[in-house]
C-alpha cells in the first residue's frame, strides 16, 4: 500500500534542521533483504506431456541503505542477483552433460540472464518542510493493484516476482502542520499527508508515431506525417539509430505527474474502541506529445480495522486519450480520425472484508479488471491488475496468462496478463487458520466470471457454454523459523470452461491442472 512507500517519506512534523558536526555515530549501514528457492511442479498444465512441469529457481536480493542523523539523509540501493536464475541449469557449458557442473545464469525464458541486476537507487532527506526522494525508486499504492513494489513475501499464494521502479522525484509533507507552523500555532500531529512527484518515463521511444492528421506542407506537421510507402503509421528503430541530438528531443518524451493525498489514523478512539483507519487518492497525469497522449489515472484506497472487523478496498479508472497503442490491424477508420486514435476508459478494483483474531482470520475477496471487446476499435476499455496482485496458483497466474501469451503474440505484448486478473470478475474466499506460534494454514477457493468477452482470449455467449472461466482451490501451509527462515507448501487445483481455448492451446488435460510449489527462504 502507499502506506509502505510513502509514509517512510512523511515526517511527523516539520523541523529545521540544524548543521550539526559529524562523527562516525552519526552515520548507521544496514542490509536487508532475502535468498529465495522456490519448487515448481505442474501436473495436466499441457495436454501433450501432462506429467511435465518441474523447475526450481532462485533469488538473492540485497538492499543496503546508508542512514546519516537517524533518518535526516539516507542512501538506498537493491540489487536482484540470480534473479529467477533456473536451479541447475549448465547451457551445455560443459562439453559433456553427464559430467557437468559450474551451473549458468539461464532464466526461465531459456536465456542468459545478468548476474546482477541494480534495479533501484535513490535517496532521500529531511528538509524543514517535507522530506524529498529522488533516484530509481520502488512504487507502490493500496493493495497493488496499478502499482506494486513486488516486496517481500506478502502473497497470500504464489510470489512476487516484477514489482515496479521508477526514475523519480517526490516531495511529501503534511500540509496541515506546515499551515500551523506558518500561523504560529502549536503544531498538532493530524495524520494527512501530501506529496508530488514527477516520473520520467521515456526519454527517446524506439517506436515513432506517424498515425496523424496533418498538413504535409506544414514544417511543423510533416515529419508526422504518414508516409506509407516509407513506413506504415509507426515505425520501430534499433537503438543504434538514434542520432546524436537524441536527448534534445522532447516531443517523443513521456513524463507523468504524480499527486497523492492520504490519511492515516491509529488508534483512533471510536467508542470505547481503538481503530485504524487509512484513506486516500492517488493521481497520474501521464502525457507524450509526439502521440497526443494526455491520460488520467485516478486510484482510490481504504483500510479500516475495528473490533476485529477489517475492510480493505481499491478502484482505480484510467481515463484519457492516446495515439501511442500499436496493434496489428488495430487502426480506427473512423472518418476525419486519427488512424491510431483511441480513448481509454479503463476500470478495476478489489475489496476485502473479513475477521481477524489471533487464531484465525476469515476473509471475503472479490475484484475486476475490465476487458475489451475489440481493441481494433478506438474505446481501449481493457487492462489487467498488476501481476504482483497475486489471486490463487493456477487460473489467473499460468492459464490465462499462457493464453494472453500465445493468443496475443510478440506484437501484443503491452496486453499479455503476465498473471494478473484480467477481463473478468471473481470471488476469492479464504481462510487463515494459526494453530501455533509461527504457522499458518491457508485455504481458499476462487471463482472467475469473463466481463468483456472478445472471442478470442475468452471466447463470447454465441460459442460458448459456460456461464463462469472456471473455478480453483488452493491450500498453503505456511511457517517461520529460527526468525528468519520461512518455508511454504502451496498446492492448487484448477478447473476451466469453454470461456478459455485451452483445448486450441494444448493447455491443461480435460480442462482440468494442478500445482504444488514450495518456497524455502532466509530473510535478514
Amino acid at each position: 500500500m502507499l502506506t509502505t512507500l510513502l509514509l517512510p517519506l512523511f515526517l511527523s512534523a516539520p523541523q529545521a534542521l540544524a548543521d550539526e558536526p559529524t562523527s562516525d555515530e552519526d552515520y548507521a549501514f544496514s542490509l536487508e533483504g532475502f535468498y529465495r528457492m522456490r519448487w515448481h511442479h505442474f501436473k495436466n498444465l499441457y495436454d501433450a506431456e501432462p506429467d511435465s512441469g518441474r523447475y526450481t529457481t532462485h533469488k538473492l536480493r540485497l538492499q543496503p541503505e546508508l542512514d546519516y542523523g537517524k533518518g535526516r539523509a539516507k542512501f538506498i540501493m537493491m540489487t536482484d542477483v540470480m534473479d529467477n536464475v533456473v536451479w541447475g541449469d549448465n547451457a551445455d557449458i560443459a562439453s559433456t552433460s553427464l559430467f557437468a557442473g559450474d551451473p549458468s545464469m539461464t532464466g526461465l525464458d531459456g536465456l542468459p540472464s545478468d548476474t546482477f541486476q541494480i534495479k533501484r537507487a535513490w535517496m532521500e532527506f529531511q528538509t524543514p518542510i517535507g522530506l524529498l526522494r529522488a533516484g530509481r525508486q520502488e512504487s507502490h499504492w493500496g493493495m497493488g493493484l496499478l502499482a506494486n513494489h513486488g516486496n517481500g513475501f506478502d502473497d497470500t499464494f504464489g510470489e512476487n516476482n516484477g514489482g515496479n521502479q521508477f526514475d523519480r522525484v517526490i516531495f511529501a509533507t503534511k500540509p496541515i502542520a506546515i499551515a500551523q507552523t506558518l500561523a504560529g500555532r502549536d503544531v498538532s500531529n493530524i495524520p494527512l499527508f501530501t506529496a508530488f512527484g514527477v516520473d520520467r518515463l521515456v526519454e527517446d521511444p524506439l517506436t515513432q508515431y506517424y498515425g496523424y492528421d496533418c498538413d504535409p506542407d506544414d514544417p511543423d506537421d510533416s515529419e508526422f506525417c504518414a508516409q506509407e510507402d516509407d513506413h506504415g503509421y509507426t515505425e520501430e528503430r534499433a537503438d543504434t539509430q538514434r542520432d546524436e541530438q537524441w536527448w534534445l528531443q522532447h516531443g517523443d518524451d513521456v513524463i507523468e505527474f504524480i499527486y497523492v493525498v492520504i490519511y492515516r489514523g491509529e488508534d483512533l478512539r471510536w467508542g470505547s474502541s481503538a481503530a485504524d483507519l487509512t484513506a486516500g487518492m492517488y493521481a497520474i497525469n501521464r502525457k507524450q506529445l509526439e502521440s497526443n497522449s494526455n491520460v488520467w489515472i485516478y486510484d482510490a484506497y481504504f483500510k479500516t480495522k475495528f473490533k476485529g472487523i477489517v475492510a480493505e478496498g481499491e478502484a482505480l479508472t484510467i481515463q484519457g486519450q492516446t495515439e501511442a497503442i500499436t496493434l496489428a490491424g488495430a487502426i480506427n477508420y473512423e472518418e476525419g480520425a486519427s488512424p491510431l486514435y483511441k480513448d481509454a476508459n479503463i476500470f478495476g478494483g478489489v475489496a476485502r472484508l473479513g475477521y481477524e483474531r489471533p487464531a484465525y482470520t476469515m476473509m471475503m475477496e472479490a475484484g475486476m479488471a475490465s476487458g475489451d471487446d475489440n481493441v481494433s476499435d478506438a474505446d481501449f476499455t481493457g487492462r489487467p491488475l498488476h501481476p504482483d496482485h497475486n489471486v490463487g496458483l493456477l487460473l489467473y497466474d499460468e492459464i490465462i496468462s499462457r493464453v494472453t501469451s500465445e493468443r496475443w503474440g510478440d506484437a501484443g505484448r503491452g496486453l499479455w496478463s503476465n498473471g494478473g486478473v484480467y477481463n473478468s470478475k471473481y470471488i476469492f474466499p479464504n481462510i487463515r487458520l494459526r494453530p501455533v506460534n509461527n504457522m499458518e494454514i491457508i485455504g481458499a477457493y476462487l471463482v472467475a466470471w469473463p466481463h468483456k468477452p472478445d472471442g478470442a482470449i475468452i471466447i463470447d455467449d454465441e460459442n460458448a457454454e459456460a456461464s463462469t472461466l472456471g473455478w480453483e482451490a488452493d491450500l498453503a501451509i505456511k511457517q517461520r523459523w529460527q526468525e528468519h527462515i520461512l518455508f511454504s507448501m502451496e498446492a492448487g487445483l484448477a478447473s476451466v470452461t469453454d470461456r478459455l481455448p485451452v483445448e486450441e492451446l494444448g493447455l491443461t488435460v480435460d480442462g482440468k491442472a494442478w500445482t504444488v510449489q514450495s518456497r524455502l527462504a532466509y530473510e535478514f
